[in-house]
């Protein structure tokens, strides 16, 4: 279809025409019906070993695509306004329980996985816990033990079987123990006409720590089981950096068009050949 080629591809409306001998104002009056219907996924597969998902917004904080794929193909989508319990909810629903799922740990996603699916288990994305961290420990810090755990964090990805497993975790235990006294100091501070105020003087690496502490239990699920991800990298990668591509190439276009938009470039997705690709 000439539509769908024309908003998933790289051609403008220009050279369209210009294949057609026409203008580009008849092309927009072929265009102008396709814009009025959504495609949906097709059903799911009744049984579902690995559950790859993640959110994308659409320009807009008060607009979103939920994503779900195995490792093979996409295999469900859903519009929503953020990425709440509630949309979640809705879209865990009309899928079956996976035995894995592999995701952000965006906290409405798992209070959600938690209610629907509460004996599939969750491999946490190791690259949003390392960008995240990274983020917060900043490149240089200032600090021995910023800079400790600077180190620790950058080695997540050499973690690939169960000794280099037990290895780091020892490691960031050992850190987390010496750290333990420096990361209560606190910062005083004494304000005209009220009682004095403070608060830790290392929050960054307390949030790091935090992180990693919730993540734990879920970050090395992959090990040993050659069919997990580790990373959500199959919908990010794969999709979601496609997705903004081209809403960015059509920028402009209303909410109701961006969903068609989607719609089509996920449902092509779900159409290709299947590719497996583990990280």
């Amino acid at each position: 279809m000439v539509f769908v080629s024309w908003i998933t591809g790289t051609k403008t409306l220009s050279d369209i025409a210009s294949h057609y001998a026409v203008n580009r104002w008849t092309i927009t009056s072929w265009f102008r019906p396709f814009w009025n219907s959504i495609p949906y996924p097709l059903p799911p597969p009744e049984v579902i070993d690995v559950l790859i998902i993640d959110g994308l917004y659409l320009e807009s904080r008060d607009h979103c695509v939920l994503i779900g794929k195995t490792p093979m193909t996409v295999i469900r989508w859903l519009f929503a306004k953020r990425e709440s319990y509630g949309s979640w909810l809705l879209f865990f629903s009309q899928i079956p329980a996976p035995r894995i799922v592999v995701c952000d740990g965006q906290k409405g996603m798992r209070s959600a996985l938690r209610t629907l699916w509460p004996q599939t288990r969750i491999q946490r994305c190791v690259f949003h816990v390392h960008e995240l961290a990274m983020a917060r420990i900043t490149k240089n810090p200032r600090t021995i033990f910023g800079q400790q755990l600077r180190t620790i964090v950058r080695r997540l990805f050499a973690v690939r079987t169960r000794r280099q497993k037990r290895r780091w975790i020892r490691m960031y235990r050992s850190w987390r123990q010496k750290s333990e006294q420096f990361l209560k100091e606190r910062t005083k501070i004494q304000i005209p006409g009220r009682k004095r105020s403070w608060w830790y003087t290392h929050r960054n690496l307390r949030s790091v720590r935090s992180l990693i502490d919730n993540a734990l239990p879920e970050l090395f699920v992959y090990i040993g089981h050659a069919e997990i991800p580790r990373t959500t990298n199959h919908v990010e990668g794969g999709i979601n950096s496609r997705l903004s591509e081209l809403i960015h190439r059509h920028r402009g276009i209303s909410e109701e068009k961006k969903e068609v938009l989607v719609g089509h470039i996920l449902a092509e997705k779900q159409k290709e050949k299947p590719t497996r690709n583990l990280t």
